[in-house]
C-alpha cells in the first residue's frame, strides 16, 4: 500500500489515533447496516416485490458476491494508490448503489435492485479493506491486532443497527428509502474518516507500488495460504451457526422462528466485544503471538458444538451458543492482521483482499454444505458433525502454520 502519511507537521497523539479508529468503526457500522437491510425488512420486500424467500435472501448477499468477484484486482489497485482518497469515492459508489436500490424497489424492478446491490458491493469492499489497513498502520506493532479487531467489530454492530433501525426508518420513509438513508450515513462517516486519517502519522508505510512480481510473491507464500485456510474455516463456522441455528432451535424446541431468530441474534452480536478481546489478548497478553488465539477459537468452538448437540433445554443451548459466538469471533480480527505480517507493506491491501475473499467464500459455501448434509442424512445432528469437522480441521491448520507475530519473513 502506498504511503498514507499525512502532511501535518505535528505528530498525532493517542487521542487522534483512537479518533481515527472510532470514525472507521462508525463507517463500517453503517456499511453493515446497509448490507443487512433486506434481511431486516424481509416480509415487506417479499410482499411488495412478489418474490420468494430465496430471492429475497439473495438480495442480502449481492454486495458480498460483488466483493468476492472484484476483491483481488481491487486489492492490487489499492496497493498502487493513495488509499485515503479512495474512501469518499468508495462511499459515493455505495451511495449511488443505494439510490439505485431505492429506484428499483419503488418501481418493483427486481433485476435492477440486484444490479444496484452488486454495484454498491464494490464500494463496500473498498471501505472494508481500507479501514482494516488504516487501523493496522495507525498503531505500532504492539497494538495493531487490537486496533484491527476493534475497527471491524463495527460490522456486526451494523447488523444489529440494521435489524433494529431499518423497520423504524421504513415506517417513516417507506422500506425502499431505508437503502439511501444508510447510504447517506456511510458517505457522511467516510468524510469524517478521511479527515481523521489525515491527522495521524502512519507506521510501516511503503512508497513502492505493488508489482506483478510482488503479487506472485504473495500467492506463492505458503504462510499466506495457511491464513487463508484458517479464514475460510473460521468464517464457515461463523456462518454455519448464523444460518442454521434458528431452524434447528425451532425444530428442536418448538418455538417460533421469530423467537429462535432473536436467540441466535446474540451469536453475532457478541462479536462487538469478542473481536477486540481477541486482538487485545494477542497483542497485550501473548506478546503479539497470533496462533494461540486461533487455536483457542477453534478448540473452544468445537467443544461447544458438541455441548450444544447434547443440550436438553433451550436456555442451556442459547447460553452455549452465545459462548460459542465469543470463541468463534476471537480470531476474526486477527485473520486480517496476521496475513499482513507475512507480506511486504506494499502488498498489505492485496493480502487483506485475499483474506476477505476467503472469508466470504466460507460464508457462502458452509451454509449450503450444511443444508445438503441435513437434506441427505435427514437428521439435524449432521449440522453439529459438520461444525466439529470444521473446528478440528481449523485446529490442525493452526498447528501446522507459522507464527506471523514472531516471524514476518517471506517464504
Amino acid at each position: 500500500m502506498t504511503d498514507l502519511t499525512d502532511d501535518c507537521p505535528f505528530a498525532a497523539g493517542s487521542e487522534s489515533r483512537w479518533t481515527t479508529i472510532a470514525a472507521g468503526w462508525l463507517l463500517l457500522l453503517f456499511v453493515g447496516a446497509y448490507l443487512i437491510t433486506p434481511a431486516s425488512l424481509l416480509p415487506l420486500v417479499m410482499s411488495d416485490l412478489g418474490i420468494t424467500e430465496a430471492t429475497a435472501a439473495a438480495l442480502v448477499s449481492m454486495p458480498q458476491v460483488a466483493a468476492t468477484v472484484i476483491g483481488i484486482p481491487v486489492g492490487i489497485y489499492l496497493d498502487r494508490v493513495e488509499t485515503r482518497v479512495t474512501v469518499p469515492a468508495a462511499a459515493a459508489v455505495l451511495l449511488v448503489g443505494s439510490a439505485g436500490d431505492w429506484v428499483a424497489a419503488s418501481g418493483g424492478t427486481v433485476s435492477l435492485l440486484i444490479a444496484s446491490r452488486l454495484f454498491a458491493g464494490v464500494g463496500m469492499f473498498v471501505l472494508w479493506v481500507t479501514c482494516i489497513n488504516v487501523a493496522s498502520s495507525t498503531f505500532p506493532p504492539t497494538r495493531r491486532a487490537t486496533a484491527t479487531s476493534i475497527i471491524i467489530s463495527g460490522y456486526p454492530a451494523g447488523y444489529a443497527i440494521g435489524h433494529l433501525g431499518a423497520p423504524r426508518v421504513a415506517a417513516v420513509v417507506g422500506w425502499p428509502g431505508v437503502f439511501p438513508a444508510f447510504g447517506v450515513a456511510v458517505l457522511v462517516m467516510s468524510v469524517a474518516f478521511y479527515v481523521a486519517v489525515g491527522r495521524v502519522s502512519r507506521f510501516h508505510t511503503s512508497t513502492e507500488p505493488m508489482t506483478l512480481l510482488g503479487f506472485k510473491q504473495v500467492v506463492r507464500n505458503r504462510n499466506v495460504w495457511a491464513v487463508l485456510a484458517v479464514t475460510v474455516l473460521g468464517y464457515s463456522l461463523y456462518m454455519m451457526f448464523n444460518s442454521w441455528m434458528p431452524t434447528y432451535i425451532t425444530r428442536r424446541f418448538g418455538v417460533s422462528l421469530a423467537e429462535s431468530g432473536a436467540f441466535v441474534a446474540l451469536f453475532p452480536a457478541v462479536g462487538v466485544f469478542a473481536r477486540p478481546i481477541g486482538g487485545w489478548l494477542s497483542d497485550m497478553v501473548l506478546g503479539q503471538r497470533r496462533r494461540p488465539v486461533f487455536a483457542a477459537s477453534f478448540v473452544g468452538a468445537t467443544m461447544l458444538a458438541v455441548a450444544m448437540f447434547y443440550s436438553t433445554t433451550i436456555a442451556v443451548l442459547v447460553a452455549i451458543l452465545v459462548l460459542a459466538g465469543v470463541f468463534v469471533q476471537l480470531q476474526i480480527g486477527l485473520m486480517y492482521q496476521s496475513i499482513q505480517e507475512f507480506v511486504e507493506p506494499r502488498a498489505a491491501g492485496t493480502a487483506v483482499s485475499l483474506a476477505s475473499v476467503a472469508g466470504w467464500l466460507g460464508s457462502f459455501v458452509a451454509p449450503v454444505v450444511a443444508g445438503e448434509l441435513v437434506a441427505t442424512t435427514g437428521i439435524d445432528a449432521a449440522l453439529f458433525a459438520f461444525a466439529v469437522g470444521l473446528g478440528l480441521t481449523g485446529g490442525l491448520t493452526v498447528w501446522q502454520m507459522a507464527e506471523s507475530g514472531e516471524s514476518t519473513a517471506l517464504v
